[in-house]
C-alpha cells in the first residue's frame, strides 16, 4: 500500500510540474509576442511621422539666441537643419569667426538641441566669412574647416575629398537632404550701389561644374520620397533686390530642369538669409516646388514684408522664428509651419504629398 500511494504521489507531481512548465512556457511566449508587437507598434509610430526643424540668421550673443535654441530642442525634433549665418563673423576675419563657432558650439543651450536633434548644416555669407560673397574670398577653406568641425561632419564623409561645404544625407529611407554651398563657386556680383538690384548674370554660376554634376548623380540616382533641397538664399522669390537665385537665371533655370528631368519626387527648397520668413510655391509642371524660408532666428526685420512675391502664401512673417515640417507618412502629408522664440505656432500650411 505504501509503494501505491508514493507511485500516486510520484504522478501528481510529475503530472504538477508537467503544467508548471506548459504554464511558464506557453507564458514567456506570449510576453515575447507581446513585447515584439509593441516594439513593432513604436517602430511604426516612429517612421510614419518625422519632423524637421530648420532655421538661420543666427547671433550667438543676441538675448533670443537662448530661447529659441532651447525652444527647437524643446520639440524634440529628428533633426535641426543650420540654413546659413549660423554666426556673424567680421568680415575678412578668420580668427573672429572661428570664436564665434567655438562660442555657440560651447553654449549649454546648443548642447542641449544637440542632445535632442540630429544637426545638419550649410553656410551663407556670414558664417563663410564676408558679406556677399563667392568664389574669391581668400579664407574660404579655413571657414569651410570651421564649419565642417562645428557640425561635427564625419571624418569619413566624403565632402572632405572635395572643395566646397555640399553634402547630402539619408534622413530616412524615405527622406533625402541634399545641402547646397552657394558660395565656394559662386561668381562674385558686378560692382552696383548698394540700394540697387543686381543685373542678372547670364554667364555666371552659383553651384559650380563640380557641384552641378554632384547634383544631376544624386537626383538622378535617389529613390526617395522626399527631397529636402537646403539653399543659403532663395529659389522661387523673384522680384526683390537682394541675393536670390534668380540672380543667375540659367543656373536657376538648370536647377529647374533638374527636378523636371529626373521627377524628383517632393522637392522642398529650404532657404534662409533674408532677415524674414514666408513660404513660397510654384507649379514646374509635375509637381508643385516650396520654398519654406526661416530666416531670423535672432534677425528678423520688418522692412522686408511688403516686397512682391507671386509665389507667397500667406503673410511674410518680421519676429524671430524657426521654420518646421512634419511628415505625416501614414495619412501621406506634410505641414510648413514657422514658430516664434516660445514655440509659439505663427503660420501652419498643410499639402498632401505626392506619390
Amino acid at each position: 500500500m505504501r509503494i501505491v500511494f508514493v507511485i500516486i504521489q510520484l504522478k501528481k507531481a510529475l503530472v504538477s510540474n508537467a503544467f508548471f512548465s506548459f504554464t511558464y512556457s506557453f507564458l514567456k511566449l506570449l510576453m515575447m509576442r507581446i513585447l515584439l508587437l509593441f516594439l513593432i507598434l513604436i517602430s511604426t509610430a516612429l517612421v510614419s511621422a518625422q519632423t524637421i526643424t530648420f532655421g538661420s540668421c543666427h547671433k550667438v550673443n543676441d538675448p533670443n539666441s537662448d530661447l529659441i535654441l532651447t525652444s527647437i530642442a524643446n520639440q524634440s525634433p529628428d533633426a535641426f537643419i543650420w540654413l546659413g549665418d549660423i554666426v556673424y563673423g567680421k568680415d575678412r576675419n578668420p580668427k573672429h569667426l572661428s570664436k564665434r563657432f567655438d562660442q555657440l558650439k560651447s553654449k549649454s543651450s546648443y548642447q542641449n538641441l544637440l542632445q535632442s536633434a540630429t544637426v545638419y548644416g550649410t553656410w551663407d555669407d556670414h558664417d563663410y566669412g564676408l558679406n556677399n560673397a563667392g568664389r574669391d574670398y581668400q579664407y574660404k577653406d579655413r571657414s569651410r574647416a570651421d564649419l565642417f568641425a562645428f557640425l561635427n561632419v564625419p571624418k569619413d564623409s566624403p565632402a572632405y575629398q572635395r572643395n566646397g561645404a555640399y553634402q547630402s544625407y539619408d534622413l530616412s529611407p524615405k527622406i533625402k537632404l541634399i545641402l547646397l554651398d552657394n558660395r565656394y563657386f559662386k561668381s562674385e556680383y558686378a560692382p552696383k550701389p548698394y540700394n540697387d538690384p543686381y543685373l542678372p548674370d547670364y554667364e555666371g554660376t552659383i553651384l559650380g561644374h563640380q557641384q552641378w554634376d554632384w547634383l544631376e548623380n544624386l537626383l538622378k540616382s535617389s529613390t526617395a520620397d522626399v527631397h529636402i533641397i537646403a539653399s543659403g538664399i532663395q529659389v522661387l522669390s523673384p522680384n526683390h533686390r537682394f541675393e536670390k537665385w534668380l540672380n543667375y537665371p540659367n543656373e536657376y533655370k538648370r536647377l529647374i530642369d533638374l527636378l523636371q528631368t529626373y521627377t524628383v519626387k517632393n522637392p522642398i527648397v529650404l532657404s534662409g538669409d533674408r532677415h524674414m520668413s514666408e513660404l513660397s510655391q510654384k507649379d514646374i509642371g509635375y509637381t508643385i516646388l516650396y520654398d519654406a524660408t526661416a530666416s531670423g532666428m535672432t534677425e528678423a526685420l520688418t522692412n522686408n514684408l511688403s516686397e512682391s512675391n507671386p509665389y507667397r502664401i500667406g503673410q511674410a512673417i518680421g519676429v524671430n522664428n524657426y521654420g518646421m515640417i512634419a511628415l505625416d507618412w501614414e495619412n501621406r502629408s506634410l505641414g510648413f509651419s514657422f514658430h516664434d522664440v516660445h514655440g509659439e505656432t505663427l503660420f501652419a500650411y498643410r499639402v498632401d504629398l505626392k506619390n
